[in-house]
């Protein structure tokens, strides 16, 4: 995948939680990580098996799966191991937006089995500035009377039913800091602001604490499914025994799920 918000959501919740439970003994089943993006082809379904709990770590999926993705007109993608382990895919068929689509993998004797729908992008979709000016700070005198832009306000349509979260982050190689103060020797971390998933159509970025260096900033807002919001949310309660984790996947764990997004993007130049 090309979008590294699903890699940071998926180092959240560490694929799928592995730690000791009273209620689960041994188990080896399959478990599956899929993002679908609109006008992407089929790159990455991840497999991986749940291996007894003694054991830290998700065992990667054979490479002779039989894996496949059913469109809504009942044609049948075949999925191909990739040569990476636990990774199929199928770089000839591109998802299209608005649609639905269902995984069907047979392990162990069963047939493990999700279903998921492409979500719209957001519509109309708006920054309140796409250009703002800040003033370098290299002295304790150039914080006196300095002015700070106002918030730069994300706003978009949204649609019931729909959650939204926004990833705000600097697209430049190597730009300059705004704030020289209290580097010690190391400059800050290059903005990389994630929200939490909501229904709401709108978010500020604070110009003065969000905003660390000058130059370009890629705002996408992403339309993600209940089925990602509820994984979230078993991540952020500290849930950690399988048995409580809520998963889209019959007879397996993880997560297929369709995400779609919106690109907007502003400049901060040195005043």
């Amino acid at each position: 995948m090309r979008y590294n918000i699903y890699v940071c959501f998926i180092a959240m919740i560490g694929f799928v939680s592995c730690e000791e439970s009273d209620t689960v003994a041994a188990i080896d089943e399959l478990s599956v990580e899929a993002f679908l993006h609109p006008g992407e082809p089929i790159d990455s379904v991840k497999f991986g098996r749940v291996i007894p709990l003694d054991s830290t770590n998700i065992v990667a999926a054979p490479d002779d799966l039989e894996a496949l993705i059913l469109l809504e007109n009942g044609e049948q993608i075949p999925l191909f191991y990739s040569g990476v382990e636990g990774i199929y895919q199928n770089l000839d068929y591109i998802i299209e937006d608005s649609s639905l689509y269902a995984l069907e993998v047979s392990y162990n004797d069963k047939i493990i089995k999700a279903e998921t729908f492409i979500p719209s992008a957001a519509t109309n979709a708006t920054l309140s500035s796409t250009t703002i000016s800040r003033q370098k700070i290299s002295d304790i005198s150039d914080l006196l009377n300095m002015d700070i832009p106002d918030p730069i306000e994300v706003n978009w349509e949204g649609k019931s039913g729909d959650y939204y979260f926004v990833h705000v982050r600097s697209i430049e190689e190597s730009p300059e800091v705004i704030n020289t103060l209290f580097e010690d020797g190391q400059a800050p971390a290059l903005p990389n602001l994630l929200t939490e998933p909501t229904i709401q159509s709108f978010y500020a970025i604070n110009s003065f604490l969000d905003i660390t260096h000058f130059g370009w900033y890629e705002v996408v807002i992403y339309t993600v499914n209940p089925e990602y919001v509820a994984l979230y949310e078993d991540n952020s309660s500290g849930s950690g025994s399988l048995n409580e984790i809520r998963t889209n996947v019959q007879n397996g764990f993880g997560i297929f799920t369709g995400i779609n997004s919106r690109k907007l993007f502003f400049e901060v130049k040195k005043q």
